[in-house]
């Protein structure tokens, strides 16, 4: 179910302030400030989907900031989407670029870094969309998606179109979803996102080394997220398919922080805590779903998914049944 907040019910001289104490507690610090001067309101319905936690906002001209005095408060790894959907442009702030946004069209910002988010720059009420979620669960680089923090997505005809529809869509219907549809929602909401962002990348700089680097990576690692299942997935045989030596491949995702084997890890290691979490797999076993994403020994999963998730497979699905969706 959604969150509702209001600023009807503090007096009209705190309700910025109010905003401001909501969005740290929802999402992250950030500082809130405004030049209307009619009498501010404000309406957020927050909701989660997923692992991605998502919020309307219909809401007067307001500016927020993000400094790095906040994000020393607080530092979670995660990328924002927003997305206006109607009244006036927007514009968000990010480094040394900026996007301004029409309805229909959308920007990603890091929570890690600072930034500037103007709702409503020509003075008009406005309706946005947020999305917040782990960069990890998007298959492109860090370095790709810094490439794209506060660059204008449009609406285009096709593909960007069908983005934002689509998001827009999921946003509207959010508390209609079970928890198992919710689940599956928010992995096909990321892999939207994640092919329109990829073409943008493609569409910037193709000539460059570098673009062709973060190409050639994306599409390693949509081959693997496509193979996942596949017990047999090796560095070998992605090298093969792509027609580079092993040596080459390791050296892209090295340039990156990252393994090829443990990248392939943690992404079979993801789609099992998904489906532990999904209680429409509840009479599934653990080991059937393990095999299902590819690992072929029960102890070394187990060993694994309590590595980094701190609990054996079996607890953690225990906890997720009773663990409100958008707080995990």
């Amino acid at each position: 179910m959604s969150t509702l907040i209001h600023t009807g019910v503090v007096a009209p001289a705190d309700r910025v302030d109010y905003i401001q104490e909501i969005t740290a507690t929802t999402w992250v610090p950030m500082e809130c400030r405004t030049e209307y001067r009619g009498d501010y309101r404000a309406e957020i319905r927050a909701s989660g989907l997923g692992p991605m936690q998502v919020a309307v906002l219909d809401i007067e001209p307001i500016t927020v900031r993000r400094t790095p005095e906040l994000i020393s408060q607080a530092d979670p790894d995660l990328l924002k989407l927003f997305l206006v959907c109607s009244g006036g442009p927007s514009m968000v702030v990010q480094g040394d670029q900026q996007a301004r946004l029409l309805p229909g069209e959308f920007a990603v910002y890091d929570t890690r870094r600072p930034y500037v988010v103007s709702c409503g720059v020509d003075g008009r009420p406005t309706r946005v969309l947020t999305f917040m979620f782990p960069p990890s669960l998007l298959p492109l680089s860090r370095n790709g998606v810094r490439q794209l923090t506060a660059v204008r997505i449009p609406a285009t005809a096709g593909l960007g179109d069908l983005t934002s529809h689509f998001l827009l869509q999921l946003a509207r219907d959010v508390d209609h979803y079970s928890p198992a549809e919710a689940a599956r929602l928010s992995a096909a909401a990321l892999e939207v996102l994640a092919t329109r962002l990829a073409r943008e990348l493609d569409a910037r700089d193709w000539g460059t080394s570098e673009a062709r680097r973060h190409a050639l990576l994306t599409t390693i690692q949509a081959f693997i997220q496509q193979r996942l299942a596949d017990p047999d997935l090796s560095p070998a045989t992605v090298a093969a398919a792509h027609h580079i030596s092993l040596r080459s491949l390791h050296q892209l995702f090295h340039d990156e922080g990252l393994t090829v084997a443990g990248w392939i890890r943690r992404q079979r290691l993801e789609r099992c805590r998904r489906d532990l979490a999904d209680p429409a797999l509840a009479a599934r076993s653990v080991g059937a779903i393990a095999a299902r994403w590819g690992f072929s020994s029960a102890g070394d999963f187990s060993r694994a998914f309590r590595a980094v998730h701190g609990l054996p497979p079996a607890a953690y699905r225990s906890s997720a049944r009773v663990v409100n969706p958008s707080a995990r």
